[in-house]
Order: C-alpha cells, then sequence, then structure tokens
C-alpha cells in the first residue's frame, strides 16, 4: 500500500495538527515498514515530515487552489492505487471515483460556535466546502466522539465518521529536572475568543492585585491573530509584571514549560480535542479545565473542572492549587495514568486497518 499524503500543513509552525500528521505517520512508518509514505508539498517545508516519509515538492509555481485541484491528482494519477490522505480539515479536490480518498476532519468548530461566522454568505461557503470534501471522501476520521456528532450534525454523511483519538510524543522531550518549587501558572494554545483567555486574564490579574495570588501567568501562543481586546489585556498583564508571553515555542521548550508550572490552566469552550491537556498530563502537570465539547473525553476524571463563565470559580480554582500541593501532586499523578490511554502505535493501527479496509472496496 502507498498513501500520499498533503503535507501542507508542515509548510507552518508546528500546529496541533502537525503535532497530529507527524505522531500518527512516524507510527505507522514504525509499525506498518511495509507501507510506502510519500508526502507532497508546494511550499518549502517549516517542520520536519514525520520519519520513514519521503516527502517531495510538486507544483511549486502553482497557486494554493489550483495546486489541490491538478498537483495532487497529478501524483495520484502517477502513483496508481494509492491512498490519498487530506489530515487537514479537507480540502479535497475532484478525484476519479476509483481513488480511496480519507480525510481527516478535526472538528467543525465554526459551524458549532455561535457567532462565529460575520455574514451568512461566509457561514454558506464554509459549509459547502465542507460538505464537497465529505462527498468527495471515501473515508472521514476525526478526533472525537464531539466532533462526529457535530459533523453529523451539521453536515450530510453517507458514512459515519470514525473517531481516532489523538496522542502525544511530547514525553520524550520530558526533562529531567522538575523544579521542587512552582512559581507560575500556564496557559497554552490559540487565543482566539472561544479559548476564554479574557477571563483567566481578568481573574488573573484581580487576584494578583488584592494579593490572593502570588505567581505569575505564563501564556504560551501566538498574539499574531487574536482580538485586539485581548492583545490589550495581554499588554496590562505584562506592565504589572504578573504575565509572561512567550510566543511560539517548540515541543522541547512545551515539555519544561509544563513540568514546571503549578498547573496548566484551559478554560476552553469548544475544543475538538484539546491537545494542550493532554500534553500537560503526559509531562505530570495537573490541569484545570472546563468540562465543554471534548474536553472531558480527553481528561475523564483526571482533571479540576470550572465553569468557563465563572470567573469567580475560576478564581477559587487557581487559588487551591497554588497552596495545595498534594492537590497539585493528585492531578499530577491522575494525568499520567489518563494519558497512558492515549498511544500514537494504537492510533496507527486503527488507522492501518481503516485504510486497507477502505482499499479492498476498489479492488
Amino acid at each position: 500500500m502507498t498513501i500520499i499524503v498533503d503535507l501542507s500543513v508542515l509548510e507552518l509552525p508546528a500546529t496541533g495538527v502537525a503535532k497530529v500528521v507527524t505522531g500518527l505517520y512516524g507510527a505507522v512508518a514504525r509499525d506498518f515498514p511495509g507501507i510506502q509514505l510519500r508526502g507532497v508539498h508546494r511550499r518549502t517545508l517549516v517542520s520536519n515530515p514525520p520519519e520513514g516519509m519521503r516527502s517531495e515538492r510538486i507544483g511549486r509555481y502553482l497557486g494554493a487552489n489550483l495546486w489541490r485541484r491538478f498537483a495532487i491528482p497529478s501524483a495520484a494519477r502517477r502513483t496508481g492505487n494509492a491512498v490519498l490522505h487530506f489530515p487537514w480539515n479537507g480540502g479535497v479536490p475532484g478525484l476519479p471515483p476509483t481513488v480511496c480518498v480519507v480525510t481527516t476532519m478535526h472538528d467543525v468548530l465554526p459551524l458549532t460556535i455561535p457567532g462565529y461566522f460575520s455574514s451568512d454568505e461566509m457561514e454558506h461557503r464554509y459549509r459547502r466546502e465542507r460538505q464537497s470534501d465529505i462527498d468527495r471522501s471515501t473515508l472521514v476520521i476525526t478526533d472525537s466522539e464531539f466532533s462526529k456528532r457535530e459533523i453529523m450534525r451539521h453536515l450530510r454523511v453517507q458514512r459515519e465518521p470514525v473517531v481516532i483519538p489523538c496522542a502525544t510524543s511530547i514525553a520524550e522531550y520530558a526533562p529531567d529536572h522538575r523544579p521542587a518549587e512552582k512559581k507560575y501558572f500556564l496557559y497554552v494554545g490559540g487565543l482566539d475568543s472561544r479559548k476564554s483567555v479574557d477571563s483567566l486574564l481578568r481573574v488573573f490579574y484581580q487576584l494578583f492585585a488584592d494579593g490572593s495570588l502570588r505567581s505569575r501567568l505564563v501564556v504560551a501562543g501566538s498574539s499574531r491573530h487574536a482580538p485586539q481586546a485581548l492583545v490589550a489585556l495581554l499588554g496590562e498583564g505584562l506592565r504589572r509584571g504578573c504575565v509572561e508571553l512567550t510566543g511560539y515555542v517548540d515541543d522541547r521548550e512545551l515539555a519544561r514549560l509544563y513540568a514546571g508550572a503549578i498547573a496548566l490552566v484551559y478554560p476552553s469552550q469548544y475544543e475538538g480535542f484539546g491537545m494542550p491537556p493532554l500534553e500537560a498530563m503526559t509531562i505530570g502537570c495537573p490541569v484545570i479545565a472546563s468540562r465543554m465539547s471534548s474536553i472531558p473525553e480527553v481528561c475523564g476524571d483526571a482533571a479540576f473542572y470550572v465553569d468557563p463563565w465563572s470567573e469567580r470559580g475560576l478564581g477559587e480554582a487557581l487559588q487551591i492549587f497554588e497552596r495545595d500541593n498534594d492537590l497539585r501532586q493528585r492531578f499530577g499523578s491522575d494525568g499520567r495514568t489518563r494519558a497512558a490511554a492515549f498511544s500514537w502505535g494504537r492510533a496507527a493501527g486503527t488507522f492501518v486497518r481503516l485504510l486497507r479496509e477502505c482499499t479492498t472496496e476498489f479492488r
């Protein structure tokens, strides 16, 4: 079997989707050496392809849309009998009906989050594009039962999406030395409004100002696309000296941040999976999170849950975790146990089984 993978996501710094691609295919290459892995891309890769995958830059002079319409189908024709995998929420071009097309649709959060679109036209366009991706796919994979339900609620499916939970490879970067004294809380992820980072910052500033908290808040994530109001809040925290903004960090630095944190604070309202809580639990960092969307699927009983709309509840959680070392140790230990249930090896085994079933239909 040959799998051709659209590696466009690796043309950018290592986002959560890029981590999924490299983790999954690294395990496929390790556990199924007879499968040929070929990644195709248009621009120079910023992130390394998974070990065991041959990458090829094709159609470099084409625009993004033309590249998908012509370069990828051309690669499929030259290879013959290959599975085509689009791992980045769609973008599936028209392909012959004899090609086995697999799409990973991590979520349809734009259709789930109220008020996400600024116009009906934008919503209709997004819906049409995702419906086209499904219609052109032999198999749709998603990350969580929550995302599966939302895909089936908002779009027409002939075959139910299959859930393959994500995993993480961050354990290989876990530092040998863990600071005995924890001096900061940690937030990791995007800074769009669904993440409730604005509420976290307001609560943190109030508690820091009246002396109820002594710790800093480290925010690991790019503020490039953050709303202006949130950028202003971050600036206020920087001026007060209680917030540190790291920007994007690689997995080695991220593992160090998890290891030294009092807790990861993740009050997000909507997640298709939620990679930061899984990464934190893997390193043994306690998790304070909202019981929303897919997050309970990832964290189970190993997270301390808060209401993302209750700033009082979030503030109480921060104060409890700052002063209660036994609580931190318990949730850190429970998190490690929970994280062990997520494995790229198991994900790869399920993935390959599905692909073999998929290709059998074309024989």
